[in-house]
């Protein structure tokens, strides 16, 4: 916050009499500022925030455990949670401890949240008062008022209770257009404002550039790709939306102006906060969740609350219509086995005999007895099975099984103990019962909640990815009838595109189909919640009020940066030895101006209000002509050289006439896990699957490539079994196998394969244990044996089937089940599909069905065929033929081009073939890595006066890693189609990207060599973390049905994410500063450690906005493909603890609980937080959003908490420990003795 001081020469007003108050008035007024007070403090914020996290992290590790429901009611809907020791303790964490007795009693999500509530309604009575009077008042009165009544409208636009919720007034090709022109308008005008500024500070023009860049890129891009870059209509859905909520933000924001002048934007964040915090208490209370299930021509009246079970009892004597009782099952279950129901409306009593929350049905088994005595549970029973948690990755639903005993009412006959379950009930199976002559169908279901409207299924359609059963998209066709409110429509719902109607959402769940009779049903979710328009209208609240606070903390920074000559040196962490009194005495001159000392002699940086007067260019006059040469010289000798590097990394490799082209061999296309790629890429993850490695030694000695191994494989499979390429460092493995240890852990198959039935054994006997019980050795034995199974997936799917001349019937039979059974396990498909109804087939398949067709006379034997294409090819690799196998690649290229059925992009198998060879990822690695050391030996040549040539060439190193960064991971977009992240692996690429980003602009903001070590370092490790990521094999995966959608991954994940990156910059920057300041002597200047506090304070803004932004964009997407805004989902719980520890840092700075070192700890705090949310909540196996458990992860992840958990601890230290700050006194001391 800034501040000003009066100058002595201003005349000074005589103050005012103070207003005459009563004694009653000013006591009444003394009492409520006494009582709001503690209420208002950001200590209590700060607390508030902190129990937040610590039952957010609670209720997610109970996760594991418990139900989510049971969760969601027992710590976040209630006012006290009861927490049981053993939560913090899960199963993959620790399998050895799951029987820690205890637990504590700790304030519930409700209490938290109603405490945060009252804290921040008191903190707006205290402190955030009304600056305006007179019009201003008045008139920002009317726009506040305008603006509750639009975000009203807003929000009451989609109730819709009485009929269909239909497309805007303007059609989204319109609105697709109006978009279209405010780019362009705001180009216009961002182009207009730089040219008026041009005389302002570089700082004005340099931001105004990079904004007009940004919207004219994007201009740019949107005009060049004409209609096809609009938006889908489905996208265009969500934008409206967003665009009414950022219309009631904006005008609500004109109005806080107004009123609050420069606090409005805190005031409006903290109004959209408490928006957001009021449509969660409505969700809890209001909102109804079920779910319709219909078969294709069936008609239904009712949707099914799955979270609740109910006993239905039913009467059909009556033709008309069935007389049907139901008994809620919470009321048999409520004092546990021999709870009896008697009601009027029942013709018998109801006992409760045995409950299974979850069971499997199965046969009973000669002589086993069963509980039942009547009806089906004579011939079958259930087991239990462990309760799913609600947020299992399968997304299973619990099917409950219980024994319940009937007696007559009056008589007290016994009718018998009946098994009822919800197997039985989703396969329209009752248990009949006779009472005085009358039969009655029982059945255990789902509890019903009839509607007043019906609906009917007239088409249900699953589209699955290529070559895979894989769903990308499910979709119904529906008819909605409802007399009552004059509807009587057909409506196509699909995933994220649900139907509002009647005040309800529906939203495409799932797909079934019988396998017995080929019926085919779907699922729709039903969700009854008006308010769901208001997490839209609150985030674009929350928003606008944080760019708008924001971006004026910015322009304030801006404007402090007025420019002052300055010296080679000036600014940087050369004023680690500068003495703080002589930069006092230096008048603007020598080697010290730059440390702040102006004209006027203030010292820069250590008062808010004057602040840092210049953004420390490094000016070209200044130093010895050596110097300067060296300066230019070095970075260009840099370029140069590790440009000429990577340039000799691009070139394509070129066969001699007389060597097979195997890289054009490897851009042959082949479907494999739902996508069509370049058969490099398969031999590439296959060979990593297995080596760990894109690339294996032959008996030579030689390098070789990927797609030379599986030339072999399928080729010359003898030779391929000889290459070492299996890596097995498990000793014990290594001794059941009969192999010796040697360098490097490789070994062919053949050194084991006559151990291969006793490895089988063992991982037959591995399997029937839990997988939180495996062993070591267990784990590793099924890695191999899976690892074994990739190869003989890839040998199968090429195999030539033996057909003897004299048993063609019979092994033609054979081959066909074996390639039957084959398909089930997803193989590469490398044969397209010869007609528009065709699909692809493994070469296996495809040459065994030209085989029969020749047999048949329908093809004849010299026909030209990819099948036969394929085959000289590999029949040529294995003679060592070169010219027919080259030959034979260009005929197959030729034949796949051919194809009009396969979808076959050329130049995307080229691009990805390409990409593979260059590895840009890996050679950036390497150059963010030189970058750092230049970086290094910039700071250590600080004393000689040379830090300049180094810091400039890792500089310009960085700026030209990250065109390569950038060039690559526009690559994997245009390659994939996909915005940047769709997987964890991308999610790496993209979080060092971003961290490249915001280091290189600290860099030249601040010209302080932090920027550069910062780039470096999260570039280098988060490209070296995508390295480890992608050894599950292909990192183009295919997105889930439900994920499939360009909108959300471009703004929530890419958002997200950036948030991640923001978060881990301030956390190094707080590294810097702890480990910078105790290790060494770099920050023994006060100017530079409040450059360094400036920095993280500065980047945690922008973290605290990415995450909430993105945090609250995914749960639109959640609300937007099931209707649950925020389902306490671990991976959501994981970002909203990012949030909050943001807060929190940001808040106990703003309250003065820490200062400079302070913040700089807890932003390191933010590492572990955030390295929680992004692997940490996959390693429990539970959630919607897991991406499952990693080999080693968890290793990591515990070693990178216990570090930064040191540094931590080396942060609180007496400042008498820190180097940094000694060097300072005794600087200080030495100048004193001086003068």
């Amino acid at each position: 916050m800034a501040s000003n001081t009066i100058p002595s020469e201003a005349p000074v007003s005589p103050p005012r009499p103070p207003r005459a108050r009563t004694d009653s008035s000013r006591s009444a007024g003394d009492l409520v500022r006494r009582v709001l007070v503690p209420l208002a403090s950001l200590r209590l914020t700060v607390v508030l925030f902190s129990l937040a996290i610590f039952i957010v992290l609670a209720g997610t590790l109970a996760q594991t455990r418990m139900d989510i429901w049971d969760v969601v009611n027992q710590y976040f809907r209630t006012a006290f949670a009861w927490i049981d020791f053993q939560v913090f303790f899960p199963q993959s964490f620790f399998p050895t401890m799951q029987n820690v007795p205890g637990g504590m009693w700790f304030p519930g999500g409700w209490l938290i949240g109603a405490l945060m509530a009252v804290n921040l309604l008191a903190a707006h009575t205290l402190r955030f008062r009304v600056q305006a009077t007179g019009t201003r008042l008045w008139a920002g009165i009317g726009v506040l008022a305008a603006g509750f009544f639009v975000t009203w409208l807003v929000i009451d636009s989609g109730s819709n209770t009485d009929g269909v919720q239909g497309d805007p007034l303007v059609s989204y090709s319109t609105m697709w257009r109006m978009m279209i022109m405010g780019l362009a308008a705001a180009f216009l005008s961002n182009m207009y404002a730089l040219a008026r500024l041009w005389h302002r500070p570089k700082m004005e023009r340099v931001m105004l550039g990079i904004f007009a860049l940004l919207i004219g890129g994007l201009l740019a891009f949107f005009v060049s790709q004409g209609s096809g870059s609009q938006l889908s209509d489905s996208s265009m859905r969500i934008l409206w939306q967003l665009t009414k909520g950022s219309f009631a933000g904006l005008v609500l924001l004109v109005g806080c102006a107004l009123v609050f002048r420069k606090r409005a934007g805190i005031v409006l964040l903290h109004g959209g906060v408490g928006l957001m915090m009021l449509s969660e208490l409505l969700v809890g209370t209001m909102a109804v969740e079920a779910q319709m299930t219909m078969q294709e021509g069936e008609t239904v009246n009712y949707v099914q609350d799955i979270r609740a079970m109910e006993l239905a009892v039913v009467d059909s004597s009556d033709a008309e219509e069935d007389e049907v009782v139901v008994v809620p099952f919470n009321l048999l279950k409520k004092d546990g086995n021999g709870t009896v129901v008697r009601h009027e409306y029942l013709p018998f009593d109801v006992e409760l005999v045995r409950f299974y929350q979850n069971s499997t049905p199965r046969r009973l088994k000669d002589g086993e007895e069963s509980l039942a005595t009547a009806g089906t549970g004579l011939a079958w029973t259930a087991d239990e099975r462990r309760a799913g948690t609600g947020t299992d990755a399968g997304g299973e639903i619990d099917l409950s099984a219980a024994w319940i005993r009937l007696t007559e009412t009056e008589s007290g006959k016994d009718l018998g103990t009946l098994l009822v379950s919800l197997f039985q009930s989703t396969q329209d199976v009752y248990e009949k019962v006779t009472v005085d002559g009358k039969s009655y169908n029982v059945a255990l279901r789902f509890k019903r909640i009839y509607k007043p409207y019906t609906m009917t299924l007239k088409d249900v359609r699953k589209d699955d990815y290529v070559g895979t059963d894989t769903p990308r998209n499910y979709s119904s066709d529906v008819v909605m009838v409802s007399p009552e409110h004059g509807i009587d429509s057909e409506f196509h719902i699909w995933m994220n595109n649900p139907l509002r109607a009647l005040g309800e959402t529906f939203y495409q769940s799932n797909y079934f189909r019988d396998p017995r009779t080929g019926t085919e049903s779907t699922t729709l979710s039903v969700v009854s919640n008006t308010g769901w328009m208001i997490p839209y209208v609150a985030c674009m609240i929350v928003a606008a009020g944080m760019l708008a606070q924001f971006l004026l903390t910015l322009l304030r920074f801006v404007k402090r940066q007025a420019p002052v000559p300055a010296l080679a040196g000036a600014g940087t962490a050369a004023t680690m030895v500068v003495e703080e009194k002589s930069r006092s005495m230096k008048n603007g001159s020598g080697n010290h101006a730059g440390n702040g000392a102006g004209k006027n002699g203030h010292s820069g940086g250590s008062s808010r209000a004057g602040g840092r007067t210049d953004p420390q260019p490094e000016p070209a006059d200044t130093g010895s002509p050596v110097l300067k040469w060296a300066s230019l010289a070095l970075p260009v000798l840099m370029l140069i050289a590790w440009g000429g590097w990577l340039v000799g990394k691009i070139r394509v490799p070129e066969a001699a006439v007389t060597e097979m082209n195997l890289y054009e061999f490897g851009q042959l296309p082949v479907v494999y896990q739902g996508r069509i790629k370049p058969i490099d890429t398969l031999a590439r993850n296959s060979l990593k699957i297995v080596s760990d490695r894109q690339t294996f030694t032959d008996a030579s000695g030689n390098k070789q490539p990927a797609v030379r191994w599986l030339l072999d494989l399928l080729a010359d499979p003898k030779t391929a079994l000889d290459h070492k390429v299996f890596r097995i460092e498990n000793l014990d493995l290594l001794d059941m196998l009969g192999l010796e240890r040697r360098k490097g852990f490789r070994y062919s198959f053949a050194e084991f394969g006559e151990k291969i039935d006793e490895l089988s054994r063992q991982a037959d006997l591995a399997r029937k244990i839990d997988k939180a019980e495996l062993s070591v050795l267990q784990k590793k034995t099924l890695e191999l044996e899976s690892q074994i199974g990739t190869i003989d997936l890839l040998m199968q799917a090429w195999s030539h089937p033996r057909i003897r001349p004299d048993h063609v019937r019979e092994d033609l039979i054979q081959t066909l089940r074996r390639q039957q059974a084959l398909k089930q396990r997803g193989p590469p498909l490398s044969v397209p599909p010869e007609s528009e109804d065709g699909t692809w087939r493994t070469y296996s398949e495809a040459w065994t069905r030209d085989l029969v067709l020749q047999v048949a006379g329908q093809r004849q034997r010299e026909e030209d065929t990819t099948v036969s294409a394929i085959n000289d090819a590999l029949v040529a690799y294995a003679d060592k033929d070169a010219a027919k196998f080259n030959k034979a690649v260009k005929e197959a290229e030729k034949l796949y081009q051919a194809s009009e059925t396969a979808e076959i992009d050329e130049s995307l198998l080229s691009t990805e073939a390409w990409f593979n060879h260059f590895e840009p990822f890996y050679h950036a690695t390497v150059l963010y890595v030189v970058a750092f050391v230049l970086t290094g030996l910039g700071w250590i040549c600080w004393a000689f006066g040379w830090q300049r040539p180094f810091l400039r060439s890792a500089l310009w190193l960085i700026l030209f890693t990250f065109v390569v960064h950038s060039a690559a991971l526009g690559l994997r977009m245009y390659i994939s189609g996909r915005p940047p992240v769709t997987n964890l692996y991308s999610s790496a690429v993209f979080i060092g990207w971003g961290a490249v980003v915001l280091g290189i602009i600290l860099e030249f903001v601040f010209r302080l060599g932090f920027g550069n070590a910062i780039a470096s370092v999260a570039g280098f490790s988060t490209l070296l973390i995508a390295h480890f990521l992608a050894g599950d094999g292909d990192t183009f995966t295919v997105m889930q049905a439900v994920l499939d959608t360009q909108f959300w991954l471009a703004t929530h994940v890419v958002c997200i994410t950036l948030g991640y990156a923001t978060t881990f910059v301030a956390g190094l920057l707080g590294l810097c500063y702890v480990l910078g300041g105790v290790l060494t002597p770099a920050l023994a200047s006060s100017t530079v450690r409040k450059d360094l506090s400036r920095m993280i304070y500065g980047i945690l803004c922008f973290a605290i906005f990415f995450s909430f932004v993105g945090t609250v964009l995914g749960g639109l997407w959640a609300d937007d493909s099931w209707g649950r805004f925020w389902g306490w989902d671990p991976k959501e719980n994981g970002a909203l603890i990012i949030v909050l520890w943001n807060a929190i840092v940001l808040h106990a700075r703003w309250g003065a609980m820490v200062k400079d070192r302070g913040m700089a700890v807890l932003a390191i705090g933010g590492n572990i937080v955030t390295a929680w949310s992004w692997f940490g909540v996959n390693e429990l196996g539970v959630g919607l959003h897991s991406y499952g458990f990693t080999e080693g992860v968890l290793l990591a992840l515990g070693l990178s908490a216990l570090v930064h958990l040191v540094i931590i601890g080396i942060g609180l230290l007496p400042t008498s420990m820190w180097w940094s700050l000694r060097r300072q006194q005794e600087n200080s001391a030495s100048a004193t003795a001086a003068s």
